[in-house]
């Protein structure tokens, strides 16, 4: 099945719009991303920034209340300046005047160690407590002498009096004055020292919770953000909710307080924190922020808490991803628009040299292109057209030129007939003398055979009647050496046979001892004259065998010379056959050459025949080819 055929336009449009469009979406994709990002980096570093904001708030209005008690704490250091009616009396106006002019007390209190104030004074314990606290409307005062026992006690006052150092307490229920029982307040205490550094007394400001409501409610960088202060004692100072105000924080974080642990036990050693964590109880995401709060850089043990969702962080964000997409899709629509119109402009020009080409292609030299453009697809409507003159010119000049072809070639197709004619001649005449001079030469190559086979046997002859001899030689000398052995043993036989014969008579002179030992003497001369026997008849066969060889040896002495003579008469008729042999093949190779030269030549002249004949042929062809191009004469 044929694929659908696309234009140069739709193509354009098609491939450059798709890949502007791949790019455009990455950019945009991209953009969008780092904006997001960004818009969300921002988001958390403005949460971020109003948590440390308000915990420099809490901490400046922290720092202006200890300040005061600083100032107390100052003044009363000089009590001993004073006698004690004149003391007491001007240490309460100054406790008065302080809690009048500050609206956001609870109370101001001073605590004097009774032996700091008597020196005779030798118990444990024992203070004296100078309270002026806020009754509704109304400034009252609370004055008592407590505590006077060496008995172990614990409390709020005994703990900043181990501790000797400003603090700030954690939330607590205030429990000595009826007014404020049952109010959730905290406190900031500073000592009282002497030049020594001994705790005489203290200091001690009452702050109600609400104040720090009131600051946590002002904690809103974003809609639905939550805020809170949690004290040291893990108990909740104020909170956005203020009916969690005293509520245990982990408490009511429920299952979500182990991811609160790590953060909220980091920033209690005087760092920042944040994090992310999913809600129980709604499945939301939230941001964390959280803040050490301080006294003149002092830790507190202390924290500021931000928590804003991630949806409500996200929203700015997510604003800008729409802009951006929006502003991406029209920028887009633009691009498609330029990018049709660039399309039409570059396919325009190009379509009307595919048609030109065409025209050129059906044979119609005599078209014409009219593009003019300063560019490259002007250069080349410019090249089309050259070419197609220049075409032109080529095909008058083909056209005139087959003419001339055909012509030549018919008389080249007589000419090569008759060259034909005689090399096929030639060729059988060749043929017959290559086939008679191989024959001869075949005979003479065996002749030169059977002579080097003749010479081979008779070389083999000659050296086989010298071996003999050489055999022949060797053996008369063995069988003299055999007669010279024979004789020394049968004179060892004839002795052995003496021997025999003593050891006979010397046995019998023994009588029956010397019985046996003449049987082993008649014996040996058993043996001796046996030995001696075979001697002889060995002598004699050598002597007889001796006779023999040495009268082969002169016949093949005598036949040697002749032997050697017809050996030499083979080898020169050998010589002769192979410089025959070799003159004769030098004959035959050259009488092939011209065989096969004569073949080459009447191969080459019918070949030349029938191209001769396809020249013609040809020639017909072109000019028939030709006449499909239209050119103007």
């Amino acid at each position: 099945m044929r694929r659908k055929r696309l234009n140069l336009k739709v193509k354009l449009n098609v491939y450059i719009l798709s890949a502007a469009t791949v790019i455009y979406c990455l950019a945009i994709g991209y953009i969008s991303y780092r904006l997001n990002s960004i818009a969300y980096s921002n988001s958390i570093e403005i949460v971020k920034g109003s948590t440390r904001e308000y915990r420099n708030k809490i901490s400046d209005e922290l720092n202006v209340m200890m300040e005061s008690a600083r100032t107390l704490r100052n003044v009363f250091s000089t009590h001993k300046k004073y006698q004690p009616a004149q003391r007491d009396a001007f240490f309460e106006t100054i406790l008065y005047s302080n809690l009048e002019k500050n609206p956001d007390f609870l109370s101001v209190g001073l605590y004097w160690e009774l032996n700091a104030l008597d020196e005779n004074y030798n118990k444990k314990n024992g203070r004296i407590r100078n309270i002026w606290y806020r009754a509704g409307n109304q400034i009252k005062m609370q004055k008592a002498i407590v505590d006077t026992t060496n008995s172990e006690i614990k409390g709020i006052y005994y703990t900043a009096r181990d501790l000797n150092k400003e603090m700030i307490w954690d939330p607590y229920y205030d429990v000595v004055t009826k007014e404020l029982e049952g109010m959730l307040m905290t406190a900031l205490f500073v000592p009282i020292q002497n030049p020594a550094g001994k705790f005489e007394g203290l200091v001690g400001i009452d702050i109600s919770l609400t104040q720090m409501n009131k600051l946590i409610a002002g904690i809103k960088p974003f809609e639905e953000a939550i805020s809170y202060i949690v004290g040291g004692n893990q108990m909740i100072v104020a909170h956005t909710d203020q009916t969690l105000t005293g509520e245990n924080f982990f408490e009511t974080m429920g299952t979500d307080s182990t991811v609160f642990r790590t953060s909220y036990n980091q920033v209690k050693n005087n760092s920042s924190s944040s994090f992310t964590y999913n809600n129980f109880s709604n499945g939301e995401e939230y941001f964390v922020s959280f803040e050490p709060i301080t006294i003149d850089n002092q830790p507190t043990n202390w924290i500021i808490g931000v928590e804003v969702p991630t949806r409500v962080i996200l929203k700015d964000a997510r604003k800008v991803l729409i802009q951006a997409i929006l502003t991406g899709v029209l920028g887009l629509i633009l691009l498609y628009i330029i990018i049709y119109f660039i399309a039409v402009k570059i396919s325009d020009p190009i379509v009307k040299g595919v048609d030109f080409a065409k025209s050129i292609s059906a044979g119609n030299l005599s078209t014409k292109l009219s593009v003019r453009q300063n560019d490259e697809i002007g250069d080349l409507a410019e090249s089309l057209s050259l070419m197609a003159n220049k075409l032109t010119t080529i095909m008058r000049e083909i056209i005139h030129s087959s003419e001339a072809i055909a012509n030549s070639s018919l008389n080249l197709l007589e000419s090569s007939g008759r060259l034909s004619e005689g090399a096929n001649n030639q060729a059988a005449s060749s043929e017959e003398i290559s086939t008679s001079m191989e024959l001869m030469l075949s005979r003479i190559q065996l002749n030169t055979l059977n002579a080097q086979e003749t010479e081979k046997i008779a070389i083999k002859a000659a050296l086989g009647i010298q071996a003999g001899n050489e055999v022949t030689k060797a053996m008369i000398l063995s069988m003299n050496n055999i007669a010279e052995k024979v004789t020394v043993v049968g004179e060892i036989a004839r002795q052995t046979n003496l021997l025999a014969i003593n050891a006979a008579i010397e046995a019998s002179r023994y009588g029956i001892q010397g019985k046996g030992f003449t049987v082993v003497a008649a014996e040996i001369k058993k043996l001796a004259e046996k030995s001696q026997s075979a001697a002889k008849e060995i002598n004699q066969l050598s002597s007889q065998g001796l006779h023999q060889a040495q009268e082969t040896a002169q016949k093949l002495l005598d036949i040697f010379p002749d032997i050697e003579h017809t050996a030499k008469l083979v080898q020169q008729i050998a010589a002769s056959s192979l410089e025959q042999k070799i003159s004769s093949e030098e004959i035959n190779q050259g009488i092939q050459q011209l065989n096969l030269v004569t073949q080459q030549n009447a191969e080459s002249s019918f070949e030349l025949s029938i191209n001769s004949k396809d020249i013609s042929e040809q020639a017909e062809n072109l000019k028939n080819l030709v006449a499909y191009f239209h050119v103007e004469e």
